[in-house]
């Protein structure tokens, strides 16, 4: 059975579209749960603690802000809820309200990218990649806390990142890539040896 605990914590990550009874939906439910992950990561705790599906919608919208016709009809096109959520009236908190102060300018705006209404607004899995936010992980001399180097975070396959993207260069550090461009090399120059 789950506890009350379980189903907040299941609920502080679902995206609105799902709230709402979205049926069909995308991996940007997948991205809206990953900001959710990054904004309690920052805070130590979930940013949106909703009881239930109404209560969590509501949590959302004190701090994203009430969501317009159109990005209720981009959430969910057969939304037919009887509340109508575009009435209610106040200013919502914004992200930067409920995260703490020292957070970087660098995390806010990747949040905001990632925490948007309108499922095809938000960011790819790649483009999150490329944020300002995962630049210290680009370092060469970057360590983890235990002095040890950090586990191999740019080995993507073809299906995963495409070395044509053009957002490799970006998301891959150029320690990495020249690294890669060695290796093919040597591989190329064993193959021409058989």
């Amino acid at each position: 059975m789950i506890s009350i605990r379980q189903s907040i914590v299941a609920l502080s990550v679902l995206a609105p579209e799902l709230l709402l009874g979205c049926t069909e939906y995308t991996t940007a439910v997948d991205i809206w749960s990953a900001g959710c992950c990054i904004a309690e990561f920052l805070n130590g705790y979930a940013i949106f603690r909703g009881i239930d599906s109404s209560d969590q919608m509501y949590r959302i919208i004190k701090i994203i802000g009430i969501p317009t016709r159109d990005e209720l009809r981009e959430m969910n096109s057969r939304y037919t809820g009887s509340v109508d959520l575009t009435v209610i009236t106040f200013t919502p908190r914004t992200l930067r309200g409920y995260l703490p102060e020292r957070t970087q300018e660098s995390a806010l705006i990747l949040l905001e990218q990632l925490l948007k209404y309108k499922p095809n607004e938000r960011l790819t899995c790649q483009a999150a990649l490329a944020s300002d936010f995962f630049s210290e992980l680009k370092q060469h001399s970057i360590l983890l806390p235990n002095k040890r180097h950090l586990p191999p975070l740019f080995n993507f396959r073809e299906n995963e990142l495409l070395k044509t993207s053009h957002l490799y260069s970006t998301i891959v550090p150029d320690f990495i890539r020249n690294n890669l461009t060695d290796m093919h090399d040597i591989e190329n120059h064993k193959l021409t040896l058989k």
